[in-house]
């Protein structure tokens, strides 16, 4: 899986205020690159405020985002309908600039330079589909569906919820930029093996992508594997 660089989030928590950030002091309306004699003499009328626009949906996002605290890091990944609960690995990038994969069978890696599961963004966890000793943490993964529920441990102890929304499959090397996002509503792509494993390469020759998108607190985490 090729991974970009890590996309950069800008957010504008105050319009009002840019030029305070840029120049170093809020703009005054009717004064900025004002000089002529007249203008010292006989100030122009106020002018009528003009109404407030009504926020944007991006706008709220963007207002939610600096009022939020960023999450804490994940520490386990909960898929219940397939038996799964492993530690979760932060991860970067390989030597070959690709994500770096769980040291373990059965852990899972997150990509750490990418989004935190549960901010805005789409978090990238992948894990083995197999091991040398068999069977792996994701060995299950194609049985999810859509409408399954999984969970995220964070550090501090907090859990955040997500629903499958779909399943896919793509060829091992086909490009995963679209996923490794800093923008957009919290969401969470879980990715493994799939496929037939050619020896020559020494890979399997498609990957299995499940996409789950934030749940509501209420959701149920579904039943266990068993």
């Amino acid at each position: 899986m090729r991974a970009r660089l890590v996309a950069v989030l800008v957010i504008l928590c105050l319009a009002a205020a840019a030029g305070a950030y840029v120049t170093g002091r809020l703009p005054v309306p009717g004064l900025e690159g004002q000089h002529s004699r007249a203008a010292a003499v006989r100030p122009a009328p106020a002018a009528t405020p003009a109404p407030s626009p009504t926020p944007s949906a991006d706008d709220q996002l963007a207002a939610a985002q600096a009022i939020v605290a960023p999450a804490t890091p994940p520490v386990r990944l909960l898929v219940p309908t397939i038996g799964v609960n492993a530690q979760v690995e932060p991860v970067g990038l390989d030597a070959q600039g690709r994500m770096a994969t769980p040291s373990r069978a059965d852990d899972v890696a997150w990509f750490q330079p990418g989004a935190m599961p549960g901010d805005v963004g789409n978090a990238v966890i992948a894990g083995h589909l197999d091991w040398t000793t068999g069977p792996a943490v994701f060995w299950q993964l194609a049985k999810l569906h859509p409408g399954d529920g999984l969970a995220i441990t964070r550090q501090n102890g907090s859990q955040v919820r997500f629903v499958v929304d779909s399943t896919s499959t793509m060829p091992f090397d086909a490009s995963t930029d679209r996923m490794f996002t800093r923008d957009g509503p919290p969401s969470l792509t879980l990715i493994t093996c799939s496929g037939t494993w050619d020896r020559q390469r020494g890979t399997y020759l498609q990957r299995l992508v499940v996409h789950a998108s934030l749940a509501p607190s209420v959701a149920p985490l579904g039943t266990p594997k068993g």
